[in-house]
């Protein structure tokens, strides 16, 4: 778990998340929420009502194919917000991917109609809409590189590396494959690969990264 006031997270606009959590704490226009791990926040065509600022925990957005496979589009940490809600929200269109809570999280939730106020009149609300937007969409250029210009095993590599248990992942290999929009079988050995290489040890339901 994350300690929100004593975390800043680097940007290429250097925003310091604590600000927009200071800016929402003790608000009487916010409420709190709790979200239980693995519980499922948005799904494809939900009518979005609300925008979340986490304050806690981690919250995955991702597209599911026909074949059950799926592509993860970015996850959203504390002091940050969906990109695609604040969308949703703006636009009155529905949701067009699924959330899930990785782990137990909390949050503040801004109504949409608070939302859209705010963005007229707080300059602090403005610079982290307009950031977390300019963050979000160069994470999905870069999902757009992977997907077309890099190899199967440095996208397995570079997810190993940044994953949040790394160096020592607990997860299967069909976990990873799902991350991956691959196949177990092509994932597996893969791995093996890069086992033989040094690079990772392989144990029952963990990755090590060497």
């Amino acid at each position: 778990m994350y300690d929100v006031r004593s975390m800043i997270r680097d940007t290429k606009n250097g925003y310091v998340m604590d600000n927009i959590l200071t800016f929402l704490t003790g608000r009487h226009d916010v409420r709190e929420i709790v979200i239980p791990v693995n519980t499922i926040v948005c799904e494809i065509g939900d009518a979005c009502e609300n925008f979340v600022v986490l304050t806690k925990g981690r919250v995955k957005i991702f597209r599911t194919g026909e074949d059950g496979r799926y592509l993860t589009l970015y996850q959203v940490c504390p002091g940050e917000g969906c990109v695609l809600t604040a969308s949703c929200l703006l636009n009155d269109r529905a949701f067009p991917a699924i959330a899930i809570a990785e782990e137990p999280s909390e949050g503040y939730v801004i109504s949409k109609q608070r939302l859209r106020d705010w963005l007229k009149t707080e300059p602090e609300w403005q610079k982290f809409i307009f950031e977390l937007l300019s963050q979000r969409m160069g994470s999905l250029i870069e999902i757009v590189d992977q997907l077309a210009f890099k190899t199967l095993e440095t996208r397995l590599i570079q997810w190993l590396v940044v994953h949040p248990q790394a160096p020592s992942l607990k997860i299967t290999h069909q976990q990873v494959a799902k991350e991956l929009a691959s196949s177990r079988e092509v994932i597996s050995r893969l791995l093996k690969i890069l086992e033989e290489k040094g690079k990772v040890k392989l144990q029952r339901g963990r990755i090590l990264i060497v």
